[in-house]
């Protein structure tokens, strides 16, 4: 590592850039291609077919529905064969949808393009944090999280941007270019993952140190799915989940919802807030992972649903159509989110991941994200029904939601193993244990 290098790890907790160089391209690339498709995923079928916004609707949410189990059947390659094919499959896949994109003419090759790029979704999650995981190779996976974590709120903030561009010179004839690019950049980062060097998957390195299991493969495969789903700890953790998952959806479905339909806003401060939240994200999430390294990873959840249940009291009990402090509101949520993400994500995934054996870790985790996954589908409609009876009602659902999964983190947390819940450790030289006020003592 260079002196630089060894500079950035100590103040900020920036790893070893020259190890992770090609995921770092990588990552970057596949999400500005992302952040090209966001303001257009389901409008550019509007700009290039004559398909009714009713059957697209309903194209896409069957088509989110009918993608879960390849989030199931991505942590089983992951297990399988590594999270590295992983990661190249799901970007393939992408690319493939995408390709269908520009030959839809007609509501079959459209749902048939969005059956793709959600499986693909599906397919990302539930390989991401073993892939983190395994790249890490055994250090806190904190750091090289959160790392990749800014990259990515930068690069989506980039994509967007370039899109707002892109079709600002022309609607119709720029929206199909940015499937082009997403196409391009899919199969561009696909390449870098197979160049970045990874460990070999858990299967063969037992395998090669002998350790065969005399089990016919299936019983084995059905052993780890059980695995999987058992445990006090994992049931605890996918009801987290599924209570958290709100969090992902407040600055892109709720949250405009209740500035432009009740507080009379412009339309644009969803994509306001969209930025605030990416762009704050992109800033603070390394060295803030790296500030709280070593608290608790549960203490840090549960801060940071207590921080977003709080702050959404504080919105149910402010009057509607607000005028002079509405702008402030936005503003103050944008970072709130943020600060929230840049906590919440690393600690979580970092539970999850570093609580269950490697051999069946991807499926674990793979369990995991479907359970958020069911959560997001399910959200937007309780949200607008609710929403519909009362604004101040929803938040105070929300805040009671997102801190009870909060304290579902906590608790599958309580009995796992020390290494597992902090992800670093004071040195003696670090702190005086035990001191007044100390970490260490809090601790």
């Amino acid at each position: 590592m260079s002196t630089q290098n060894k500079g950035l790890a100590a103040r900020f907790g920036v790893p070893p850039l020259t190890e992770v160089r090609r995921t770092t391209a990588a990552v970057l690339v596949d999400t500005v291609g992302v952040g090209l498709m966001i303001p257009i995923s389901l409008l550019y079928f509007t700009l290039t077919t004559d398909i009714a916004v009713a059957e697209l609707g309903v194209a896409l949410t069957a088509a989110t529905l009918l993608s879960l189990p390849a989030g199931l059947a991505g942590g089983a390659m992951t297990d399988r064969f590594g999270p590295k094919l992983a990661m190249v499959t799901n970007n393939l896949v992408s690319a493939a949808g995408y390709v269908l994109y520009l030959l839809a003419d007609g509501l079959a090759t459209a749902f048939l393009a969005m059956l793709l790029v959600a499986i693909a979704d599906r397919m990302y999650w539930a390989c991401w944090s073993s892939y983190v995981h395994t790249l890490s190779g055994g250090r806190p996976f904190e750091r090289w999280f959160a790392f990749l974590e800014s990259i990515k709120a930068g690069a989506m903030g980039i994509g967007a941007l370039l899109a707002t561009v892109i079709l600002a010179a022309g609607t119709d004839a720029g929206a199909r270019w940015l499937v082009v690019l997403n196409i391009a950049t899919c199969v561009a980062a696909a390449l870098l993952f197979v160049l970045q060097p990874m460990s070999p998957p858990a299967a063969d390195a037992a395998a090669a140190g002998g350790q065969d299991d005399e089990d016919p493969e299936l019983l084995q495969a059905v052993r780890g799915w059980r695995t999987a789903f058992a445990g006090r700890a994992n049931r605890l953790f996918v009801i987290g989940q599924v209570l958290l998952s709100p969090v992902m959806l407040l600055p892109s479905v709720a949250l405009p919802l209740l500035f432009v339909e009740r507080w009379d806003m412009p339309v644009y401060v969803s994509t306001l807030l969209f930025a605030l939240n990416t762009g704050i994200a992109a800033l603070i999430q390394t060295p803030l992972s790296h500030a709280v390294r070593f608290r608790s990873r549960a203490g840090v959840i549960c801060f940071s649903a207590g921080l977003l249940s709080a702050s959404l009291l504080l919105m149910a009990a402010m009057p509607e159509r607000q005028s002079a402090l509405a702008w402030c509101v936005v503003v103050v949520v944008g970072v709130v989110l943020a600060v929230v993400d840049a906590l919440y994500m690393p600690a979580s995934n970092a539970l999850m991941t570093e609580s269950v054996p490697d051999a069946v870790r991807g499926r674990t985790v793979a369990v995991f994200q479907t359970a958020a996954a069911v959560g997001m589908a399910v959200f937007p409609a309780c949200f607008g029904f609710v929403f519909e009876f009362s604004s101040a009602l929803t938040w105070v659902l929300l805040a009671v939601v997102i801190a009870a999964g909060g304290l579902c983190f906590a608790a599958a947390a309580a009995r796992l193993p020390h290494a597992v819940r902090f992800p670093e450790f004071r040195k003696p030289d670090e702190a005086t244990a035990g001191a007044p006020g100390s970490l260490a003592g809090s601790q």
